[in-house]
């Protein structure tokens, strides 16, 4: 079966600002992937090449077998997509944007419906105007991820979500993945998506990272715990700062084993400490460093 999307040497610029260059990307029918970088890095882009939503400057893209190029609105109707930047209309209520949204699509998943309506709760009654960033975003995720289609391609759907929701909706997307439903999500919680999604690509400077080179990326982090020191305390020897968080939180390196220089901390001397916990921003700093020092 030829795969849900298949990306070769995908190159787009806006201007002179190249913003995707020699994207190559593979999802298997039934997969989900994760797609994770920084602000900037592509993904919006890439999820609009793939709907026929911003044209490609070269390359190969398709999608269910089509070429966004040709056939985006027979795409479309086997897709949904959420946007990272979205919005909904304020003036209608929560029930008659979702009547709108599913408009769109022949089929529904009423179970779907029914589960989401019941752990979201939502006031479909009230205009959308009324509505919290987060209560917005739920009723955004109603209505793509009710509609029964092939395909579904989340830009950030945790959004504005609380973490007990974004568990909820996890939950529910694994749902999904269980019925051979293809989704592709990018997000900014890196632990989330990664314990979600059955592969990992990490987009950055408009191109995917080797596997190789993220593989050395993380093994680097697992040498960078994060410390909060007492008021008066010192960092022992055996490390070095990295950074320092606007609540104190130090990252350090450390010349060995982090636990092992952990333990050489004196008692009292710390608030909280944090080890082998690879976040989005720090995976970010260290594949900068690593291509900077590329020859």
């Amino acid at each position: 079966m030829d795969p849900a999307i298949a990306v070769t040497g995908l190159h787009k610029a806006f201007g002179e600002r190249p913003v995707l260059r020699s994207v190559d990307l593979q999802v298997a029918r039934g997969e989900l992937l994760g797609v994770v970088g920084p602000n900037g890095a592509g993904k919006s882009t890439l999820f609009r090449v793939l709907l026929g939503l911003v044209p490609k400057d070269r390359g190969e893209v398709r999608v269910l077998g089509l070429d966004p190029a040709t056939a985006a609105i027979a795409i479309r109707t086997r897709t949904c997509y959420l946007p990272g930047e979205n919005g909904s209309y304020l003036q209608m209520t929560g029930r008659e944007f979702l009547a709108y949204a599913f408009g769109f699509r022949p089929t529904r998943d009423d179970a779907r419906l029914a589960r989401l309506q019941d752990g979201f709760a939502l006031p479909l009654q009230q205009k959308v105007r009324s509505y919290s960033a987060g209560m917005k975003q739920k009723l955004l995720l109603l209505g793509s991820l009710v509609p029964d289609v092939d395909l579904y391609v989340l830009d950030e759907p945790d959004r504005a979500l609380d973490a007990s929701v974004r568990f909820f909706v996890r939950d529910e997307l694994r749902t999904m993945r269980t019925l051979g439903k293809t989704i592709v999500l990018s997000s900014h919680h890196l632990g989330e998506v990664e314990a979600l999604a059955d592969r990992l690509e990490f987009l950055l400077d408009g191109t995917f990272v080797p596997s190789t080179r993220l593989a050395a990326a993380r093994a680097a982090l697992r040498h960078r715990p994060r410390i909060r020191l007492r008021t008066g305390a010192v960092l022992p020897l055996g490390a070095r700062e990295v950074a320092r968080e606007p609540d104190g939180t130090l990252v350090v390196a450390t010349d060995g084993d982090p636990m092992a220089w952990l333990r050489t901390v004196p008692d009292g001397t710390v608030d909280s400490a944090e080890v082998g916990i690879p976040r989005l921003e720090d995976l970010y700093q260290v594949l900068l460093a690593q291509q900077g020092a590329a020859p």
